[in-house]
Order: C-alpha cells, then structure tokens, then sequence
C-alpha cells in the first residue's frame, strides 16, 4: 500500500515540486494551502489547527511541511501525540517570521533529536543559518527542489497564487525575458537598459515555466539563494542571465539592493564565499548559466546564446536522479 502524505505549505511552488516528486515515489499526496498571509505561528494559532485537525493528521503516515518552516509548530508543539512522521522542509529560514517566538526555537532545537522528524534544508545555507542560530543540521543532507511539475490538478487554488505568479495567458513575444523582481524594476531598470540596446524585452510575471521557452534567455539580479525556476530553466533548455559573483557582492553593498539574507533582507552581508552558497552559483549547473561582470556584456551574451541552441538535457536527468535519490533515502531513513 502507497505511503500517504499531508503536505502543508504557502507557496505553489512547493506544492508544483512535491506533487511530481511524491508521483514519482509512489505516494499518496494531499495538498493543503495554509491561511493567506499568516506566517507567524504563535502557540494559539498552532494549538487551535491541531485540536480542528487532529484526527485527519494522525490519518497520514507523513506530514511534510515546506516554504515557510514554522507551519511545523503545530505538530512540533503535539510530537507525542502525532503518529504521523514529520518532514520539514526548510525552504526560506527555518525561523520565518518567528522572531518574537522564544518557544518556537527551544521546540524546533528539540525536533533536529526526534526519531520521527526529519529537518531538511532546500540550500546549503539553510544549515548556516540555522547554526547561527544554535540549531545543528550540518549533518543532514541537502536536499535542493528538482524543479519539474506535471500539472496543476491536485494544487490548491487561491487568488494569491494568480496575484504572485501571474495567469496562462500568452505572453507576448520578445528577444529574452527580464522578470518583475524588485532587483530588475526598483533597484536598477534592467529591462529599459536591454531595450536601449536593441533587445526586445518582456518584463512581466509568468505562471508556468512552459510560457518562457519562446525567449532566449532569462535576465535577473538575484534576491536570494534559491528560487524554483533556477532548476526549472534547466529541465526547460531556459539559460538564466545574471551577475557573477564578484559583481553580485558589489551589488550587494549598494544601499537598496535586496538580498534575502535573513528571510526579509539582509544584502549587506553577502561575501563572495557567501554567494558561493546561492545554487544560482552551483557550479554542477554552470553550462546552463551565463555570468556578466558588467551590464554591459549582456547583449553580447544574448548574441552568442542565440547563436546556439541551448541543450540540458543530460543536466536535468542527472538533477532528477540526484533529488529522487534524496527523497528516496529520507523516507527510508524513518
């Protein structure tokens, strides 16, 4: 019989990234949208959705938290009382919006003990950030998102997804794609410059990352060390555009621009030994990036993208296979 999993989260691309990968080991998955918005799980919002929800919970073999980490609370607050097991996915800080709660951080140090909770950070730099916050995972294997969705049948809906992550309509046609970041509008206006160059440029949401392959390349100033669409550009033949390294820690000291650093900013914190922790910097996916050490090198960059016809296939089998694997041995590991 097929395990069954209640995977909790805010963000749809979690849901996207879980759904292919529970298809693919077999599991049973049912998705659940937290509430909009409530991102700080005081002990009364965590009790009140246990006590609502206990016997659907305990109807799971697995609970399997991601986005925002402290949706664990409600479980880590009733461990004892869980049969399920539990996978925490840490996705963006494991302390999200968790600041003013004490408790939170002595339940989520005693969780990384638990014989039924596994903690599982997204990026290498989750481990670091929990370390600096007294909470050892440097053990744990990272386990990064593989990036690939079948489609949306089993995704909660909520209007919040088509505000963040735009609609399936056509979009239109252009050289590349600069996305609406706050980087690549507010701190410097990236699709104006490329225009001034000659380049057509969309700059715009998208929902899916199957609207992006008409463009030859995706244009971004990063805002963090992981996004989903860094690994769904390698299973689409999607080259990503972007700082290298030593531009980026520059960036990085200019006042403005963000950088999530601590889970709301954090930029002027950033070495390049820092960045190097960012999976946009991953060098096992370097063929399907190029780097610019000046703005002024993009147009070339399109240029020479363009003249060739860009080929991950054999980058994306082998991430699959690497994540699926990871999967696999987590929840042997139980």
């Amino acid at each position: 019989m097929s395990k069954k999993v209640l995977h909790i989260s805010h963000h749809i691309g979690c849901f996207r990234d879980q759904q292919y990968v529970m298809e693919r080991l077999g599991f049973q998955v049912t998705n659940y949208k937290f509430t909009d918005n409530v991102f700080t799980i005081t002990k009364e919002i965590a009790d009140e959705f246990w006590y609502a929800n206990v016997d659907v919970f305990n109807s799971f073999d697995y609970i399997l938290i991601s986005d925002t980490a402290p949706l664990s609370r409600t479980f880590l607050q009733h461990i004892d009382e869980l049969s399920a097991k539990l996978v925490i996915w840490i996705c963006n800080r494991f302390d999200y919006g968790m600041q003013a709660e004490p408790e939170y951080y002595t339940l989520f140090k005693s969780a990384t003990h638990h014989k039924n909770v596994k903690i599982v950070p997204s990026t290498f730099f989750e481990k670091v950030w929990c370390l600096k916050n007294g909470i050892d995972i440097l053990n744990t294997e990272v386990i990064n998102p593989l990036g690939k969705h079948s489609n949306d049948d089993n995704i909660p809906k909520s209007n919040v997804f088509s505000e963040m992550y735009g609609d399936y309509k056509e979009l239109p046609d252009a050289d590349v794609i600069v996305p609406f970041y706050r980087n690549d509008t507010h701190f410097f206006k990236l699709a104006d410059y490329l225009q001034s160059k000659n380049l057509s440029v969309y700059n715009g949401t998208f929902h899916t990352v199957d609207q992006l392959k008409k463009y030859s390349a995706f244009v971004t100033l990063p805002d963090t060390f992981c996004k989903w669409f860094s690994f769904e550009a390698i299973h689409n033949n999607i080259p990503v555009v972007l700082p290298s390294k030593r531009l980026l820690s520059k960036l990085c000291k200019v006042p403005d621009y963000l950088f999530n650093v601590t889970g709301y900013g954090g930029a002027e914190q950033l070495t390049e030994d820092v960045i190097s922790l960012s999976e946009w910097y991953n060098p096992k996916f370097n063929s399907c990036r190029y780097y610019f050490d000046d703005v002024i090198q993009i147009p070339d960059i399109i240029s020479e993208i363009k003249n060739t016809t860009p080929e991950f296939s054999n980058v994306s089998a082998a991430h699959e296979n690497n994540i699926l694997n990871k999967w696999i041995r987590l929840y042997d590991s139980f």
